[in-house]
């Protein structure tokens, strides 16, 4: 929503003829507002006696131990580790693909105005990139409910979604100059819900997912760890990649930008295989001793 409402700014405040630090400005107003609303959230229902299930359980729970002399520390277990997130399985892998994804993402989403540019008029430019990030919000509402319907297999969701983008991305790469404006628009609507979907839902279900690994021995304090690490990796393996665009595109044309996202897409739906064949083909379950006795 932030992507969309900047880039119809920008547009605005050009089309009215402003000065061009208002496209700046009115963003940074929105950020500073919306990070003083974050802020007043509440961390804990019992902070303002709000009393949950959850909250009335932890409370009995205390006052039991308190009244048979025990010392009461209501803080939980200790967070993990960064070296213990990246222990949970699949953790590194889905942090350096989501760094290739992103990188996908960026690219879209920083350099499609300027391609874009070459072709309309600024605020037309803006108008139709903007495009893009409309499609990336259904992205994460449909690879959500897509992959709860096919029994939580998200890998295997996020694949099939990249496996598409790729296939856009070769399109993209051939016709890209040529394209008018009504397919340009179609065509990034749709690979704004290729992108985002993977991005959103990485950063959120599947956190939540790895964060609940039997590894983390029950701590509800894994999941902002886990979180904060894709994204960190996720952020890093996409700002070295972008360093790679001016070059291409000055050197080789737009085409080989696309075909370079159409390998970082690639390269990172194959760092999630392991993942998709285990949900594809999952590993039998040995029988017990005692089941065997039975039979």
């Amino acid at each position: 929503c932030g992507d969309i409402t900047a880039a119809l700014c920008t547009a605005a405040v050009l089309n009215a003829g402003y000065a061009y630090w208002w496209a700046l400005f009115i963003p940074a107003v929105t950020n500073f507002l919306w990070g003083f609303l974050t802020i007043t959230l509440v961390a804990d229902p019992v902070d303002v006696d709000i009393i949950t299930d959850d909250v009335r359980i932890r409370m009995e729970k205390n006052a039991a131990k308190a009244a048979k002399g025990e010392d009461v520390d209501d803080s939980g277990p200790a967070p993990i580790s960064y070296a213990g997130a990246f222990r949970i399985p699949m953790v590194a892998q889905y942090a350096f693909a989501f760094g290739f994804f992103k990188l996908t993402n960026y690219v879209l989403f920083f350099w499609l105005p300027y391609f874009l540019g070459k072709h309309f008029d600024p605020v037309t430019a803006n108008l139709i990139a903007a495009l893009y990030s409309v499609g990336m919000m259904p992205g994460g509402i449909i690879v959500g409910f897509v992959s709860d319907w096919f029994g939580g297999r998200r890998a295997t969701v996020i694949g099939v979604f990249m496996s598409c983008l790729m296939v856009f991305l070769g399109v993209f790469s051939q016709n890209s100059e040529t394209l008018g404006a009504t397919s340009l628009l179609v065509m990034l609507a749709i690979m704004g819900i290729l992108v985002g979907g993977p991005n959103n839902i990485i950063t959120s279900a599947v956190a939540a997912d790895l964060a609940s690994h039997p590894s983390v021995k029950g701590s509800n304090k894994s999941l902002g760890t886990v979180t904060g690490l894709i994204n960190g990796c996720g952020a890093i393996t996409a700002s070295i990649g972008l360093l790679a665009v001016g070059p291409l595109q000055s050197t080789f044309g737009w085409s080989s930008v696309w075909f370079f996202l159409m390998g970082c897409t690639a390269v990172g739906t194959l760092l999630m295989s392991p993942k998709i064949y285990s949900e594809l083909f999952p590993p039998v379950e040995e029988e017990t001793d005692a089941e065997v006795g039975d039979v």
